[in-house]
């Protein structure tokens, strides 16, 4: 009698090529091997084709999310500052590398960057100097505790709290009185970006009417 065909090794295999659920193809993969030495199945070739493909696809987006968290895959030169670190002329950039005070584009939509799963929003922007049209203008960028990653929840609890009171205060002036369709967005980090040491949160203001040219803060500030 011929032997059988490992099941498991035939699932991971089919899973490394059509899934995107991450490690399911490696581990029954490794499972299927282990199988297949004890009970003398068919399907080594199978199992450790998996283990390799999937192998490969975890390995490429490691790759990019490396990349991609270190700016080497921003379109365009960064933006020119001058000595005080105004900006003096627009260039591609990384959330990350906004500073206070910076007026910025970016491809996202201001809902999807309010709704609770905004940080996973496009991790690029477009610096421009306040004088150009633009959408966003930050006001306050600080880091979060240094630890095991407190929760999706947690931080964007911390980000509302933080990005709001005496940091806009001292940003637009207490007088200040802004359109109605300014509001407060914010960019925070999440598991992923935390796994490499992402710790930053970054307010800015946005109007939702669509951009908007000058700033918003207090020249007194």
């Amino acid at each position: 009698m011929s032997e059988k065909t490992n099941v498991l090794a035939i699932v991971a295999f089919v899973m490394s090529l059509v899934c995107a659920i991450p490690l399911v193809p490696l581990v029954l993969g490794v499972i299927a091997l282990s199988q297949i030495r004890n009970r003398g199945e068919k399907g080594k070739v199978l199992a450790i084709a998996a283990i390799a493909i999937h192998g490969a696809t975890i390995a490429f987006y490691v790759i990019f999310m490396v990349l991609g968290l270190t700016g080497s895959l921003d379109g365009g030169p960064a933006p020119k500052r001058d000595t005080s670190g105004q900006v003096t002329g627009s260039g591609s950039s990384q959330v990350n590398d906004i500073r206070t005070g910076d007026c910025f584009n970016m491809d996202d939509d201001l809902a999807g960057v309010q709704d609770k799963d905004g940080g996973q929003a496009r991790r690029s922007v477009r610096i421009v100097p306040c004088d150009q049209p633009h959408k966003g203008e930050a006001y306050a960028v600080f880091n979060l505790e240094d630890a095991a990653y407190p929760g999706t929840e947690k931080v964007v609890s911390i980000a509302e709290e933080k990005c709001g009171g005496s940091k806009l205060a001292d940003y637009v002036g207490k007088d200040a009185n802004p359109s109605e369709k300014v509001d407060v967005y914010y960019y925070y980090p999440q598991l992923a970006s935390w796994t490499f040491g992402d710790r930053e949160v970054t307010c800015f203001l946005a109007d939702s009417s669509g951009p908007s040219t000058g700033s918003l803060r207090s020249t007194g500030s």
